[in-house]
Order: structure tokens, then sequence, then C-alpha cells
């Protein structure tokens, strides 16, 4: 197996220089996501490391495939869909508001009576 060095780190404080660097380095047209994904792997060939959660550098490759290519509905799509909370999310922010007004529930067949005399 071949060594591996002369790596680049791609972190959460650097992506933004990163891959813009290399897009245009390599005079890259960035239209649709599959475009970015193209890049990241590219970036990934030439001995870059991403070292984030997978899900960021996906929010984060939408968002940058929506800079490059604003005009398009699908790119606008991608990153309203994050930017939007979900009904799902929304019922879970409604739930824990209400779970916080709420006394804790104890199981009564749990007691012991002695737990409730005195």
């Amino acid at each position: 197996m071949p060594k591996i060095d002369n790596l680049t780190l791609v972190t959460i404080d650097n992506i933004h220089q990163v891959i813009p660097a290399f897009i245009i380095d390599r005079k890259i047209i960035i239209s649709s996501y599959e475009d970015m994904v193209d890049v990241v792997l590219d970036m990934i060939k030439s001995r870059h490391v991403f070292n984030m959660d997978r899900d960021l550098l996906r929010t984060i490759m939408e968002d940058l495939t929506y800079t490059y290519c604003p005009g398009d509905d699908i790119n606008k799509d991608r990153v309203l869909m994050q930017l939007v909370a979900s009904d799902d999310e929304e019922d879970d922010d409604e739930d824990d508001e209400d779970d916080e007004d709420m006394p804790p529930q104890v199981k009564v067949d749990s007691l012991i009576t002695s737990d409730i005399e005195d």
C-alpha cells in the first residue's frame, strides 16, 4: 500500500476558503449539486481530508452550489429545505415546551407504601 502524506486538512474553519480555491485553480464550473460532489471527490483524490461531520459537509456543499449557481431553482430548494423547519421538528419543539411545564410523572404502581406515608 502506498504511503499517504502531504495531506491537506479541510475543517469547518477553512472549508469556505479551500473548496472555492480548488474550484478556481481548476477552472471548474458548478451548475448542480452533482458538480459539487465531483469537486469533493476530486479533492479527496488530491489528498484533501475533510475533518467534519458528513451532514455538515453536505449542507456546506449545498450552500456553495447555490452560491455558484443561484438561478437554478433546484439549488435554491436544497438550501430552503435545510433552512425551513419540517413539521416533525416543529412538533418536537412544541412537545419539548409542553414537557417543561409539566411535573414529572410517577407510576403509582411503583410507589412503595413507605413512599406515600408521612
